[in-house]
């Protein structure tokens, strides 16, 4: 059902100015193979066919890079342009208006969308699978995959309530000091109905010092608009390390290497 059904809009046009390269972040190889396939790859593993990734218009590189590896024959895939960096939510409501012509204007009712991301490329298809089928079985609105972190600190915090429901998720810099104590972290990633997600994007505001759009704003929205909002919280934290400089790439360099010994 997955593959008919779901589409993934890979976000993707970050500038990596971190990275101290004239790359963009994606590009760059992890064991001689670019971020962005590493990701694409886990989620096709997943059964996913259907592909959105966001670029910026001046990251051709990127483009070329997906449209020359070899997928399946079967791959859809659909090109979504972030002109302005204005925020997760501004790049996946980006991806989000190419899904009609993804699906030929012909939107199954049912269609899940999997919001990832090319710059943290170690997510496992296993957990894709899980989250999705999670989101399916309780009827999800949306639902947020998260972490344990031995060390919290930098990740948004998963906030609930006393029944372990999921009611806000909270940066760093906004936690409380009880918050920061908080051991469960958001991935980022997550899986919602199409119709919910492209009914909530719209309200989301950029009333912050960075003047963006946030996809952290999801269950503020969506708590007042009564949807159901799941959780899945994985153990396994290194599996969404992200890349945001060359060390934290060499980092996973070296997870790799002990993984192969």
């Amino acid at each position: 059902m997955h593959n008919i059904n779901t589409v993934a809009i890979v976000l993707a046009a970050g500038q990596g100015k971190r990275m101290n390269s004239t790359l963009p972040k994606v590009a760059h190889l992890l064991a001689e193979k670019p971020l962005i396939i590493w990701a694409i790859e886990s989620l096709m593993a997943a059964k996913i066919k259907n592909f959105i990734p966001v670029i910026s218009p001046t990251q051709n590189l990127v483009k070329e890079i997906i449209t020359s590896k070899k997928f399946s024959s079967n791959m859809n895939l659909q090109f979504a342009y972030q002109n302005e960096q204005l925020g997760t939510a501004h790049a996946v409501f980006c991806g989000a208006k190419l899904v009609m012509d993804l699906y030929k204007n012909q939107i199954p009712s049912n269609l899940m969308v999997i919001v990832s991301y090319g710059d943290t490329p170690m997510v496992k298809a296993e957990t894709f699978k899980k989250l999705m089928d999670l989101h399916l079985k309780q009827n999800n609105s949306f639902t947020v995959l998260a972490f344990k972190a031995e060390d919290p600190f930098g990740y948004g915090r998963i906030i609930t309530n006393a029944n372990g429901e999921l009611i806000a998720i909270r940066e760093q810099k906004d936690c409380s000091k009880e918050e920061e104590n908080i051991q469960i972290c958001n991935s980022g990633i997550l899986c919602a109905n199409y119709s919910n997600l492209t009914a909530i994007l719209p309200l989301i505001k950029n009333n912050n010092l960075a003047k963006e759009f946030y996809l952290t704003d999801i269950p503020i929205f969506a708590l007042e608009q009564r949807l159901k909002i799941g959780l899945m919280v994985e153990d396994e934290e290194a599996q969404f390390l992200g890349v945001n400089t060359q060390e934290q790439l060499q980092e996973l360099e070296n997870r790799l290497i002990l993984e192969k010994l």
